[in-house]
Formats: structure tokens, sequence, C-alpha cells
């Protein structure tokens, strides 16, 4: 907004009371006149009330029709003032004849303290319609021939007001709109600053999930939390470390952002949180840190979900070979972020080990579970039994192979 704007605006009131204080006071002499000049009275009254009547218009346009004073302002206070300071001279030329008729110059002071002082009209536009009034009056002395002491002691006094109100307008000017700067250059940077804050707080949020960035942001300096059921997903890439040796590193990552990326827009449409990626390595948990009571359903949706997202890319890129080997479990973990410098949320526990397990002992392009996982899904998807491993610090350990979604069982449905 035009700081001059924001003056206008933010001094309705105080020009709505300087309009209505100005009609009251040109009332007033009104009923002055009859007491000093009787004689002059009737003639002076409808200058008098054309003045006020602007005035009144100009209260109502203030109060009812905002946007247009504010558009029109400036021409709108300065016509209002241009006609009290001609109805005083030429009330001034209607009394000039009489006695004490060459005091009534006086009102003109008023004007000029309305001009500067009490209505929002620019420094340049007042000091030029000032000058327009002094002129009009002395033009109205020099038409009366007005003696030449009483001349200079009116401009004298009209001269010194002009001056001593327009400098207190000028200064007050220049005080207002340097201090809309300063507030222009504190919102811009306050807008800066939020913009910054919005990046890194958008950041975080990228690093860490929803509920433990907020906790960090809030000024907690560890965060570990336990739970009692969660499903996890390791994921690698079978063949990368050949492949990566074979083409250049720019295309390594390349292709790694693209893999990558694809598994986290499967993560997203699954409700997974992503944990992290180690090398060629994505790690995935369901259950953490929103706990959720399908997490393994969850989970092997966003398996099956990966090894199509891979087939797809794998189609789509010449000589590209690789395939993915999933591991699931499912089980108790603790989760959370420690450290005080680059921050990661991770997960600790022996579900976390056998997650792993699940999948270094896989096949490349199949999903393994553990037998945790399968007894929790296993109304919901097919499977094939791959028998005991050895674990490592486990021991013998049944798991099974994830193969589709079931289909429905529909022996029990009713026929007609």
């Amino acid at each position: 907004m035009e700081p001059w704007t924001r003056i206008v605006i933010e001094r309705r009131a105080s020009t709505i009371f300087a309009m209505a204080l100005a009609a009251f006071l040109y009332v007033s002499f009104g009923i002055l006149d009859w007491y000093i000049f009787p004689a002059a009275a009737a003639g002076m009254q409808p200058t008098r009330m054309i003045v006020v009547a602007y005035l009144i218009a100009t209260i109502v346009a203030v109060v009812f029709l905002g946007n247009f004073y504010v558009r029109y302002s400036q021409p709108i206070l300065l016509l209002g003032v241009l006609l009290a300071g001609f109805g005083i001279i030429w009330l001034n030329h209607l009394v000039s004849g009489l006695a004490h008729g060459e005091t009534y110059y006086a009102g003109l002071i008023l004007v000029v303290a309305f001009l500067f002082v009490f209505l929002p009209i620019r420094f340049r536009y007042a000091m030029a319609l000032a000058i327009v009034i002094l002129c009009g009056y002395n033009l109205s002395l020099f038409h009366h021939a007005t003696p030449l002491p009483i001349a200079i002691s009116n401009n004298f006094f009209l001269i010194s007001a002009t001056v001593v109100c327009g400098m207190s307008c000028r200064e007050n000017e220049r005080l207002v709109l340097q201090h809309y700067a300063s507030e222009a250059v504190i919102e811009s940077q306050k807008q800066a600053i939020e913009v910054q804050k919005r990046r890194a707080d958008d950041l975080l949020h990228q690093i860490l999930p929803d509920p433990i960035a907020e906790r960090l942001k809030d000024g907690a300096l560890s965060i570990a939390d336990g739970y009692s059921d969660v499903t996890i997903l390791f994921a690698d890439l079978a063949g990368f470390t050949e492949f990566s040796a074979s083409v250049s590193p720019r295309s390594v990552v390349k292709i790694l952002n693209q893999v990558f990326s694809a598994f986290d827009d499967v993560a997203e449409r699954c409700g997974v949180e992503k944990i992290k990626t180690i090398g060629d390595a994505y790690m995935a948990a369901c259950g953490v840190p929103n706990e959720v009571d399908d997490h393994p359903e969850r989970m092997l949706r966003m398996a099956l979900g990966m090894r199509e997202a891979l087939q797809t890319i794998r189609d789509g890129l010449a000589g590209f070979e690789l395939d993915v080997r999933i591991g699931i479990h499912t089980g108790p973990c603790v989760a959370g972020v420690i450290g005080r410098q680059k921050f990661i949320y991770d997960l600790w526990g022996d579900t976390v080990n056998l997650a792993s397990r699940m999948e270094s002992t896989g096949v490349s392009g199949q999903i393994q579970v553990s037998e945790a996982t399968y007894l929790r899904t296993r109304h919901a998807f097919d499977y094939e039994a791959r028998g005991e491993l050895n674990i490592k610090g486990r021991g013998a350990m049944k798991a099974y192979l994830l193969k589709t979604v079931a289909a429905p069982d529909h022996s029990t449905e009713s026929t007609t």
C-alpha cells in the first residue's frame, strides 16, 4: 500500500473530527456575526451555509464512501480548505467598510492550521494552497485600499502561521513516511525470515517424520520411543555393485535417485514411513511414529509396489537388469533421534536385525517375510513356504516368499 494512502486511511477518524470541528466553528462565528456585524450578518450567512454544507458532505463521503474518499482524498480536502479560506476572504470583503472589519482576516489563521495540521494533506499541496489563499487575501486588501500598516500586520501574522504550521506539517510528514519505510523494511525482513523458517521446517519434515520434527522444534534434545508392534522392511538392489562399476558415477547417482524416488512414492501411497537409504539399500517402517493396526498389510503392499516400480524402471532403461531383494519382519522396536548434529530418525532392536536378515538371506526379485509377519497376513496374501533358514544370531527360522494378494474367498457366499 502506498504510504500516503495508508496515512489517509489511518487518519479517517481524525479527519471526520476535524471537518466536524471546522463546520462547528463556521456556524459559531456565524452566530457572532449577528452580534459584531448585525448590519451585514444576513448577507454573510449564505457563504457560511455553502462552506458548512461542503464540510458535512465531506464527512458523509469519509463515512459512507470510504474507497472513493481514499482515492480522491487530496482534491476533496483541498477543495474544502479552499472554500473555507475564500469564504473568509469574501466575508472579510462584506465587512471591510464596517468598524473592526479589518480584524476578520484572523479566521484565515484557523484555515492555515486546518490546512497544515488537522487534515491529512500532503505538504506540497498544502503549501501551494496556502500561497493561493494568501494571494487571494492580499488581492482583497488591494481592492479595498487597506492601509499599509494594517496590510503588513495582517500579512505578518498569516505568513508566520503558514511558516510555523508548514514546518510542523513537513516534519510530521517526514517522520511518518520514515516510520512507514522502517515498518516496510521490518516487514520485508520478517517475511524473508518466515520464508527461510518455512524452508527449514520443510527440510526438517522431509528428513524426519512430522511428529518427530515437531517435537524437535519444541525443544526436545533427544527422542526415543518404544513400540510394541511394528513392521520393518529392508530392500537391496541385487547386483548393484557390479552394475555401478560399469557406468559413470553420475549415472549411478541418477539411477539410484530414480529408483529410490519411485520407492518413496510407493511408501507415501501405502502410508509407510521411509527411514533411510544406505548405499543401494532402502529401509522403511510402518507403525512408527504413528501407530496403526494394519502395518503388516501396508508394508506388504509397499513391497509389491516397490517390485512393480522397479520393473517399470527396468523396462524403460536399456541395459538396466537390476532386481530388488526385500525382507520384512514384524515385532517390537525402539525408534527415535539421538545426537546433536545431522539428525536422522532411526530404529533399534531385534526386529530391525531380523528384518535385515530376511533381506540378506532372501532371493533376488522376491519378497521374503518372517513367520511373525506371515502369521499376521496369511489371510490376505498368498505365500510360498521356504522352510527353515539359518539366521545369524537366531538359528533356524521359518521364512516365506510373498507371491500376491490373496484372491477373495467366495465359498461362503450365498447363491440365488
